[in-house]
């Protein structure tokens, strides 16, 4: 989790700095947005069948500064539950947060490219099932109580997009591209687990023996890549005021580092979206 966070906190910096400069010269322009996304798709760890998803409304909040031709944007999903109707994996529910920080340069034709980061935070709880075991490295550790797994994931962001205005009423179409190549970081795995069992004895016999429970955790370093489009049409309401909707395509993959191949984890899932975006 350190190494996430030292990767993302130099981009804070370079966010915090060019905001202090241009804020001096020329003024920024100020948005704030908020849309629902209601994701429809699939959530799958290891080789368990996929948990599905039946439009979950996903509430992102948008905060950009531009000035000219250049921007940037901060984008965050505040942590929301998920739950599962029959997990296939025991899974139960799954805590999620997200934010994509990215500086934009415009050119002609409403064409930008764009470059940042993105922080994953991600946590699920698994039902306590009688009989469950965790086999690790060729041991085997019954399940006493319910084993949940967490991980956080940073990496970088690269964007390329297009806005076309039409109509009277100088609507526009936001499109994007954004891919993240190689995103890394650490999924804890934590598991209640019987431990030391101690024996009473009365006058040389035997009296009762309890187990004691104890908790351990494993660490898996893990790597992921990021695909994520999005296309909105964006409508004028007031002098300040757009209504924004349209529709967004996420899927996510990473895998174990020291397992080559096997799925650590998978989200895929498209989103229809609808919002609001206020001038500051």
């Amino acid at each position: 989790m350190k190494r996430a966070a030292r990767r993302f906190a130099p981009l804070v910096g370079v966010l915090i700095a060019w905001t202090t400069a241009v804020a001096a010269a020329d003024p920024v322009q100020t948005t704030f947005a908020l849309t629902a996304n209601l994701l429809d798709g699939k959530h799958q760890t290891s080789d368990f069948p996929a948990d599905q998803l039946h439009f979950v409304p996903l509430p992102l909040a948008e905060l950009t500064f531009s000035r000219h031709n250049d921007a940037i944007r901060i984008e965050g999903l505040p942590p929301v539950s998920f739950h599962y109707g029959s997990a296939g994996d025991g899974a139960q529910s799954t805590q999620l947060s997200i934010i994509n920080a990215t500086y934009r340069r415009s050119f002609r034709g409403g064409w930008f490219v764009g470059g940042g980061e993105t922080l994953y935070n991600q946590s699920t709880n698994y039902i306590n099932v009688p009989g469950f075991v965790y086999e690790r490295a060729g041991s085997i550790y019954p399940l006493v109580g319910s084993e949940r797994q967490y991980s956080r994931v940073a990496g970088l962001r690269y964007e390329i997009g297009k806005v076309t205005t039409f109509g009277r009423a100088h609507d526009r179409i936001e499109a994007w591209a954004a891919f993240n190549p190689k995103m890394h970081g650490v999924q804890y795995t934590s598991i209640p687990t019987t431990g030391e069992t101690t024996c009473s004895f009365n006058g040389g016999l035997l009296g009762t023996c309890t187990t004691a429970t104890r908790t351990l955790t494993f660490a898996d370093p893990e790597n992921a890549t990021q695909l994520d489009l999005s296309v909105r049409i964006v409508h004028r309401i007031g002098r300040y005021g757009e209504l924004m909707y349209g529709v967004r395509y996420l899927n996510y993959g990473a895998h174990y580092d020291d397992l080559p191949g096997e799925l650590a984890d998978r989200n895929v899932g498209i989103a229809p979206l609808i919002g609001y975006r206020i001038r500051l």
